[in-house]
């Protein structure tokens, strides 16, 4: 399973922010613009700013920020979280963690997240129980979000519960995020390895949308995920259905990040089966859409640093006058964030001379087979004397295994000594010792070191493949066994596939 939800589902806050006991035109009308971000991110952003300019504050900002983040517009949603709000109230420190915090989810920046997040759980008391059953609901399900980031899993699980606990108040506006609460359940049981729980809750689910039409978002990302399942089933007929319906319900509709997800394992699915022409369209689709996102993600970090340092010092003018657990949020995220800078430059840098020495040993790997020259047949001509094998067959042999080499048929998991003999129409003996002498090394470790070399070529020339599963490129590589397949890859270059990939990742 890939590291976690690849589906960006986005934070809900309830309509209960809202103070006043009836339902005026104002609440009707964030509530409207609320219900859009899961029809359509940029009809939602143009209704949440006419709602703004009525003074809607923090509950327009709230759907603003998420609107973009759907988009995949991560520059302009952290400047909206950073924008002043005219609203001013008991909750206000915990709307504003909230927002923050979610940029830096986004951003995965999580170690940062859960700076922000936990003091703000510390106590969930207030006299406003309308407005703080909205925000923990909120917060805790993006805790939750972020523990399952950082594989914390036992703790996701409490987590998610407070989270269900606080909706469960409010039941009649907190629908959709119960519905998401039970997404994240599916997918802490994926992670667990529980795959009958996950596909029995999404299916679930699936159906339980049918009464909620207006939630195209959330049926999407479902569909997407139950693709998955499919696909690690090995049922990729099925895989595609699921990410098609997936991919069609959100078309004509920008929400980037999620179609870029779902155009990744689109490409994964159709490799798999060697539809070729889908998986060059969706591979290329993918590579589109994940450039940009990354660039734009680049931008709104630095200027999420940008502007957390100038609210501090804006901040400082009115510390008096705060609270004193806001004193205390404000100066820990600047100096979270001075921190988080140092620490990232020293660890890069600590970093950056053992990833270029890996980067050029890779590099410095022939993967060309090539042939045995006449100089090192003369070189090991001391040896032949203890050899019984004529001077022609020993040239035929060296000639079938470079032939062999060229063609890849070490790739087949079914490939072994007395096969191999049986084409390059010789014996074992020979075959064996041939190897021993001019490859020094065994028929196995012949084999396997071929196999190792074609995956680096592979992971090294096609970054597609950097995206895929360590047992699916073992299976690619002709190795039957996932644990086989690391255990020789390190013997072989000294470090982990994983730790390759991310080297790669990073170069």
């Amino acid at each position: 399973m890939r590291i976690f939800i690849k589906p960006f589902l986005i934070i809900l806050l309830s309509l209960n922010f809202l103070s006043a006991q009836s339902r005026s035109d104002f609440e009707l009308r964030v509530e409207n613009s609320f219900i859009k971000l899961y029809e359509n991110p940029d009809v939602a952003i143009h209704a949440a700013k006419e709602v703004r300019n009525d003074g809607g504050g923090w509950f327009t900002k709230d759907i603003l920020t998420r609107a973009y983040l759907l988009k995949g517009d991560y520059l302009s949603s952290v400047r909206d979280a950073f924008e002043k709000s005219t609203l001013e109230n008991e909750n206000q420190e915990l709307l504003s963690g909230l927002i923050i915090a979610r940029e830096f989810y986004f951003l995965n920046l999580y170690e940062q997240t859960s700076k922000i997040i936990e003091p703000l759980l510390q106590d969930t008391k207030s006299t406003d129980k309308k407005v703080s059953n909205a925000v923990y609901a909120k917060l805790f399900q993006l805790n939750t979000r972020n523990l399952i980031a950082l594989k914390k899993l036992d703790e996701a699980e409490k987590s998610l519960l407070k989270s269900s606990n606080f909706a469960k108040n409010n039941k009649n506006s907190f629908v959709l995020i119960l519905k998401e609460n039970e997404f994240l359940k599916a997918t802490i049981a994926l992670e667990k390895g529980n795959r009958p729980e996950a596909r029995k809750i999404a299916d679930r689910l699936l159906k339980d949308l049918s009464s909620l039409p207006r939630a195209t978002y959330l049926f999407s990302v479902i569909q997407q995920f139950r693709g998955q399942l499919f696909f690690e089933e090995q049922h990729y007929d099925q895989a595609i259905e699921c990410l098609n319906s997936s991919l069609n319900a959100i078309d004509k509709i920008n929400y980037i990040p999620l179609k870029s997800s779902i155009y990744e394992d689109l490409a994964k699915n159709y490799l798999v089966i060697k539809n070729n022409e889908e998986f060059e369209l969706y591979k290329n689709k993918y590579r589109e859409t994940s450039k940009l996102l990354e660039e734009d993600k680049k931008e709104a970090r630095l200027e999420l640093i940008k502007l957390s340092t100038e609210l501090s010092t804006e901040n400082n003018k009115v510390i008096l006058h705060q609270k004193k657990m806001q004193l205390r949020y404000i100066i820990g995220i600047s100096l979270l964030l001075v921190l988080l800078m140092v620490y990232i430059f020293i660890r890069e840098v600590q970093k950056s001379k053992t990833l270029i020495k890996q980067i050029k040993f890779f590099r410095t790997i022939n993967f060309k087979q090539t042939e045995v020259s006449k100089e090192e047949v003369k070189a090991k001509e001391p040896l032949k004397k203890q050899l019984i094998i004529p001077k022609e067959t020993e040239k035929e042999i060296l000639n079938g295994l470079q032939q062999f080499e060229q063609s890849k048929k070490y790739l087949d998991n079914n490939m072994s000594l007395p096969t191999l003999a049986g084409e390059l129409n010789t014996n074992t003996k020979y075959l064996s010792e041939i190897i021993n002498k001019y490859k020094d090394k065994n028929f196995n470790s012949y084999i396997n070191e071929l196999r190792i070399k074609y995956i680096i070529h592979l992971l090294s020339t096609d970054r597609s493949y950097l995206q895929y599963k360590i047992s699916y490129i073992a299976e690619i590589g002709g190795f039957t066994s996932h644990s086989a397949f690391t255990n020789i890859f390190k013997a072989v270059t000294g470090m982990s596939p994983h730790e390759y990939m991310q080297t790669l990742r990073k170069d």
